[in-house]
């Protein structure tokens, strides 16, 4: 017994923190967190855990704000830190400098997980789903100011069918990325004039890259707006939580920009078939209406022939009865004829019609046209009238001239005279030069 040091409850704690901080000054540690916490000081504190073990684990506020990822209930995390003991309790700590993701197995996890609980949620079922706007006067885009995804975009929206875009930058990873999405989203509905449509881009990267695409604030965010709203994040292979909640999904940037705008060229294609379908339906109507007429025509003429086969029981009625049949077909077909030239009555008042309303438009446009030059007329005599110098005479300026008429604007030019004429507002006097005084 005499052999075995002897230490002071101190001086044994001492020896265990300096023994663990040095033996364990720089770690990295795989584990689930697990009870995450975050005071108001701005600190994290939770357990990362496995099958058999927890260890108490902290994130000091100074950290927090340059993580790499951030903390997150159930995240499978390989943090770095130091191993550190609190003497006065006999606790040893974590204390974390930063933390990543535990691999892309831990990644898809967490995805699964969510993607269930929001699935329990409604958000992706179809009957949520907001319609897309066929031409949007104003198209918003979330994604980085720079980059090939906003120029592809531009490029092909200008390509289809030129529109108004309004950008709303953001990160589009890293710790920034989640909450400047989520606030572009909300920012977008906030507006007073709300663009018509929303595209939420970004090109392809890793799994890891593309995790703000697959928060649950964003998620909530897309099924809360007001405005549809088109993802289009990564390549057509990558599947995002933000493209099952949004309207729609597009596989890229460009293909969102397909969706969002008709092509003009396709359009005017299908007006124009629209139109000669309608001229169709149109002139098939007519002829319909004209087969109608033949059929009555025909119907008029059959009791002529069927009662002139009884000409021999009803021979005394025969001439009256033949009679009423003609002058029964006279009247059918002048009341076609009078149909004839209703028709084309109507269209020539039809057509008054519509020159008339032409006339008043382009005469409003004329008259309105009459007005604005001569109001910029106005505009410019008024502005010619403030500068002319009778303006600057009323205020008491006075015009120096020479006998022969010539501006005299500097005292150099007065001294090749000895005479000059001083023009007032109200006239003119003769002065004689006596002497000069220069600045």
């Amino acid at each position: 017994m005499s052999n075995i040091p002897e230490y002071s409850v101190s001086e044994i704690s001492t020896n265990i923190k300096h023994s663990l901080e040095n033996q364990f000054n720089r770690v990295k540690i795989k584990g689930e967190i697990s009870g995450l916490t975050r005071a108001n000081s701005g600190h994290f504190y939770f357990n990362l855990k496995d099958e058999e073990a927890n260890l108490a684990s902290i994130i000091w506020r100074g950290r927090a704000n340059f993580l790499e990822i951030m903390p997150e209930e159930g995240l499978e995390v390989v943090a770095l830190g130091k191993i550190s003991t609190y003497m006065p309790r006999s606790n040893y700590n974590f204390i974390i400098e930063n933390i990543s993701f535990a691999g892309e197995g831990a990644l898809l996890q967490l995805i699964e997980q969510r993607k269930k609980k929001l699935q329990k949620l409604g958000y992706f079922d179809e009957k949520n789903k907001k319609k897309l706007p066929y031409i949007p006067n104003i198209i918003g885009i979330i994604t980085s100011p720079t980059g090939a995804v906003i120029e592809d975009i531009k490029k092909r929206i200008k390509e289809r069918f030129p529109s108004n875009i309004l950008l709303w930058p953001v990160a589009v990873q890293g710790n920034n990325a989640e909450q400047e999405i989520e606030s572009a989203i909300l920012g977008f509905n906030s507006l007073k004039i709300k663009p018509d449509v929303i595209i939420l881009a970004r090109g392809g990267g890793s799994l890891e890259d593309l995790m703000s695409f697959n928060s649950e604030k964003i998620a909530h965010a897309i099924f809360n707006s007001d405005i549809p709203i088109i993802s289009a994040v990564g390549h057509e292979t990558d599947f995002s939580i933000s493209d099952f909640v949004s309207d729609y999904r597009a596989s890229t940037p460009t293909a969102a920009a397909d969706v969002v705008v008709p092509e003009k060229k396709e359009l005017l294609e299908r007006l124009e078939l629209l139109s000669e379908n309608k001229k169709n339906y149109i002139e098939s109507l007519i002829n319909l209406k004209m087969y109608k007429l033949d059929t009555y025509e025909a119907k008029i003429v059959d009791p002529y022939l069927f009662l002139s086969g009884l000409e021999g029981k009803l021979n005394s009625e025969y001439e009256k009865i033949r009679s009423f049949i003609h002058n029964y077909i006279k009247r059918i077909e002048s009341l076609i004829k009078g149909l004839s030239l209703i028709k084309q009555d109507r269209k020539i008042k039809d057509y008054n019609s519509n020159l008339l309303r032409q006339f008043n438009f382009f005469q409003q446009s004329f008259n309105a046209l009459v007005k604005k030059k001569s109001d910029l007329m106005k505009s410019k005599v008024s502005i010619l009238h403030s500068c002319s110098y009778e303006r600057w005479l009323e205020k008491g300026f006075v015009v120096i001239k020479s006998t022969d008429n010539k501006l005299i604007k500097n005292i150099n030019t007065l001294k090749n005279y000895k005479d000059v004429i001083l023009k007032f507002v109200d006239g003119k006097a003769k002065a004689k030069i006596t002497s000069y005084e220069e600045k």
